[in-house]
């Protein structure tokens, strides 16, 4: 019954002679309907196939042909805020027609600006606005709830699982700076690092790097932080440890403690007309009230000097910035 009921999608004539075969069931007979149906799906496959290619290029075509038509313009950018504050005001954006530069009305547009972050991994979320009658479009952002130093995505709207309408799209469209600074600026901080030496061991008192550090967040407008000394602790490994001994003595006096290792990830080395050297920083901030993690980010900072005495400060300052930044919008 099996083989009588699949051969009803091939002709008429092939479908007699199968149904009279299935009475008296002959293996040439089922070679013979192997190969037609293997014909007739290979036939159905392949017309599937194309008529699937041709939406996708059709749908990758108006796409590409209604923004071909437009020309989009960042008009203007809200200024930096804080954490848990809005921004002082939107993001505008012109659409004018390619055409002519006359204002394009009722222009959907997509919108992916930063929600939530763990550690230096940002997420997005979505919105659309649409243009007005004189072209523009403005977009203003929820209250931010995270620090974060990232760009606002704006470009016409699409559907953006189509790798080609999402490659053209950005191509297409406009990006501006969204910056949200850390909202413990006047919170108190203490910084604990340890740098490494050369041969892997660990510097045990006068950390540079904790200086340096100090003296790039307060440049930020960081206030009320201040250098402590936790290398043992640092050196296990261990958020708890670190935290059991920083707590009786930071208690409620600061809200976040900093603290890591910065080690060489190339030594010293002789080069064309100098020397070089590469420093990572592996930062964490925990949060004093009950020592969770605020804030985690690895920083890599090279230098290079024609004097190999010059080659490390140089690094650490640099070092010492970039992790500052991060601090800044990563808190």
């Amino acid at each position: 019954m099996k083989l009588c009921k699949r051969v009803l999608t091939l002709t008429s004539a092939a479908a007699s002679l199968l149904v009279i075969s299935c009475g008296t069931t002959s293996s040439v007979t089922e070679a013979h309907t192997s190969s037609e149906e293997v014909q007739q799906e290979t036939v159905v496959e392949s017309s599937e196939s194309t008529a699937q290619e041709t939406i996708a290029s059709s749908d990758y075509d108006l796409y590409k042909n209604k923004i071909d038509g437009l020309s989009l313009k960042l008009v203007s950018a809200p200024k930096p805020t804080s954490k848990g504050r809005a921004f002082p005001s939107p993001f505008s954006i012109k659409v004018t027609k390619s055409v002519d530069g006359t204002p394009a009305e009722n222009v959907e547009l997509t919108v992916l600006y930063p929600v939530s972050k763990k550690d230096d991994l940002v997420q997005y979320g979505e919105s659309k606005i649409t243009s007005n009658a004189n072209g523009t479009a403005n977009f203003t952002p929820p209250v931010p709830k995270i620090a974060v130093n990232d760009i606002v995505s704006i470009f016409p709207a699409g559907d953006m699982s189509n790798e080609d309408i999402a490659a053209a799209a950005k191509l297409s469209g406009v990006t501006a700076a969204y910056q949200v600074r850390t909202n413990l600026l006047q919170s108190g901080g203490c910084i604990a690092l340890v740098d490494f030496a050369q041969n892997g061991t660990p510097i045990t008192s006068n950390s540079l790097s904790s200086s340096n550090l100090l003296t790039e967040m307060m440049k930020k407008g960081f206030v009320r932080v201040g250098n402590i000394d936790f290398t043992k602790e640092v050196v296990s490994g261990s958020k708890d440890k670190v935290y059991a001994s920083a707590k009786p003595m930071i208690g409620t006096s600061s809200a976040y403690l900093i603290y890591g290792t910065v080690k060489y990830d190339q030594v010293i080395t002789q080069i064309d007309g100098g020397y070089t050297c590469t420093l990572v920083g592996d930062i964490t901030c925990l949060n004093m009230k009950d020592g969770s993690v605020l804030y985690h980010t690895v920083k890599t900072a090279s230098a290079t000097d024609t004097k190999d005495w010059n080659v490390l400060p140089k690094a650490r300052a640099e070092l010492a910035k970039q992790i500052a930044d991060a601090v800044y919008y990563g808190l």
